[in-house]
């Protein structure tokens, strides 16, 4: 039984707060959970139908949805929080790490899809993310030593908008069969948050604004940076919320404390809702027509791809054999991965060349991921002897919470 308008959209935002809420309780990536109960609301009992639900708006507001996903992800870019030795491990493996993982993975989907190579590109570059939405609750399970803690959490938060924007390329170039326009794409996009950014800042400091309206201010900016982005230049509105979450994590004018509170307030309802409404658009036999080719991609991505991304990006850190063996084994992926796979998915389709193997794909990646690491992941860091003997608070992304503390001072 379908539900009508009011009752659909009740159901998709309690779904998504219950998910996150029983992924917590029951100790495993809320991810699982979340996908679980939009299968089964959507394609399994019928209950929600994002695209009767929404009609023409599904495609606009995914999309703006996900720009606000990727300008809370970028909020925490702020690279001061990168102390010790923990700074040269991860900025190799959000450049070196990164490309090693991109390349290897387009070619591989490539061959056992037999897809283009700018199809499988798109890919390559989604997969490119892992995310604090899944590593986070990870750590707080596995509890390893630092800086290998600080390594693996920096990771999935320095890499999220990254694989974002290279994606956003990638979809750019399947496309429209060139690299025109991309630059200005990008440019329009960028421009146009950094000049967000600014009128923030203004607002905020030169305004007098109260530090209970940040929050709020800050979503309202990002939409609108989205907009006026979307306006000038199509597809420049992610690039606009990632580049206004940037800029705003790294200036040292204004205190933004309280617009951190948007991970944990709006980013909770954000993240369930929008992987509800993508789960519940999920074609069931797609998902089990591509399995046995997204388990032979899995395989190489857990076996072979990720091994190499991080041997390569740790190679002379300060990491021992044994730490950068378990960051050979943690590379889950997330929200934004099956977000902005659903999102480009969307626009395929809305550009009239369909791309059908692009959510099932993905999400099943995302799906085995976090049920192979989330499993094994305690067990292999209790064999390699990485586990901290004394546990230290950490916060939800699964960065120890003297860093925030020393971000505070």
């Amino acid at each position: 039984m379908e539900l009508g308008f009011a009752a659909g959209i009740a159901a998709i935002v309690l779904l998504g707060v219950l998910g996150q809420l029983l992924g917590h309780a029951a100790r495993v990536p809320s991810i699982i959970v979340l996908l679980v109960l939009g299968l089964l609301a959507g394609p399994v009992l019928g209950w929600v139908d994002p695209d009767a639900l929404l009609g023409d708006a599904l495609f606009p507001l995914v999309s703006m949805a996900v720009g606000l996903l990727l300008f809370e992800e970028s909020l925490k870019l702020d690279f001061s929080r990168l102390h010790g030795g923990a700074r040269r491990p991860v900025l190799g493996l959000v450049t070196t790490g990164a490309v090693v993982t991109g390349i290897c993975t387009t070619l591989l989907a490539q061959w056992v899809f037999d897809l283009p190579l700018s199809r499988a590109a798109v890919i390559g570059a989604i997969l490119i993310v892992s995310g604090p939405t899944v590593v986070g609750p990870l750590l707080a399970v596995i509890r390893p030593k630092q800086p290998l803690e600080s390594v693996l959490a920096f990771e999935g938060i320095f890499i999220d908008p990254i694989g974002a924007t290279v994606a956003l390329s990638m979809v750019h170039l399947a496309l429209h069969s060139s690299g025109v326009g991309l630059g200005t794409t990008a440019v329009v996009g960028i421009l146009t948050g950094l000049v967000a950014a600014a009128a923030y800042l203004a607002v905020v400091r030169f305004g007098r604004a109260p530090a209970a309206t940040h929050v709020a201010l800050g979503v309202a900016v990002a939409l609108a940076a989205f907009a006026v982005a979307e306006s000038v230049g199509e597809e420049s509105g992610l690039w606009a919320t990632t580049a206004l979450g940037v800029a705003l994590a790294n200036q040292p004018w204004v205190r933004l404390e309280a617009l951190h509170e948007f991970g944990s307030h709006v980013g909770m309802l954000l993240i369930g809702s929008l992987f509800i409404v993508l789960s519940a658009r999920i074609d069931l036999d797609a998902l089990v027509r591509y399995l046995p080719a997204t388990l032979v991609l899995l395989a190489f991505l857990v076996l072979g791809v990720r091994p190499l991304a991080a041997g390569l990006a740790t190679v002379r850190t300060v990491l021992s054999r044994r730490e950068r063996a378990m960051v050979a084994w943690m590379a889950p992926r997330g929200i934004v991965a099956a977000s902005t796979a659903s999102v480009f998915a969307l626009q395929f389709e809305d550009a009239g060349k369909p791309f059908p193997a692009l959510v099932p794909i993905v999400f099943g990646v995302v799906l085995f991921t976090a049920i192979v690491y989330g499993s094994t992941g305690p067990l292999v860091a209790r064999l390699l002897g990485v586990r901290a003997t004394e546990l230290e608070p950490i916060d939800d992304d699964g960065v120890p919470s003297s860093h925030a503390s020393r971000r505070a001072e």
